[in-house]
């Protein structure tokens, strides 16, 4: 279920508003794709991988867990495939200087990477397991005592879907 997907963004705050609200009295569940939903209102995010519990804690705390380790490089496109293959490479944008290609790793893939500031889709890719890459993100969250899962999962270099 994509429960915000189609909505527009006003309709969409007020979906969020609604899940806040319920919150405050029940636990409330909800499964997305959708990272900015997840930002938007959970408290607390579960990261899972072949039904193992990889990650459980705050949206600040799985931020933290990866500040320092997100780095932005930018690569001719010819060279976008290799730099895939060393590092995790979470997204690109082609412009006209290169493509800007947004890398989790422990260590700057470069003499000309420059330090970014996390993302919850960078502390998910972070927690998987080596050589596991998302095909799609799909949280599952709620507000308050709530958790968020996300999966399924796809070898690292497999076509997006």
């Amino acid at each position: 279920m994509k429960p915000t997907a189609g909505l527009d963004p006003e309709e969409r705050m007020r979906f969020r508003n609604l899940l806040s609200e319920l919150s405050a009295e029940r636990i409330v569940i909800l499964s997305t794709h959708i990272v900015s939903d997840v930002e938007a209102v959970a408290t607390q995010i579960a990261i899972l991988s072949d039904g193992q519990l990889l990650a459980h804690d705050s949206p600040e705390s799985l931020l933290a867990s990866v500040s320092g380790r997100v780095w932005e490089v930018v690569v001719p496109s010819a060279q976008l495939a290799a730099l895939r293959l060393k590092h995790l490479v979470s997204s690109t944008t082609h412009r006209s200087d290169g493509v800007h290609a947004r890398v989790v790793a422990d260590a700057a893939p470069d003499r000309t990477a420059r330090s970014l500031e996390p993302s919850l889709e960078d502390a998910y890719l972070a927690a998987l397991p080596e050589g596991v890459f998302p095909s799609r993100t799909r949280p599952v969250f709620s507000s308050d005592r709530s958790s968020a899962a996300c999966g399924p999962l796809q070898p690292r270099g497999c076509p997006q879907g």
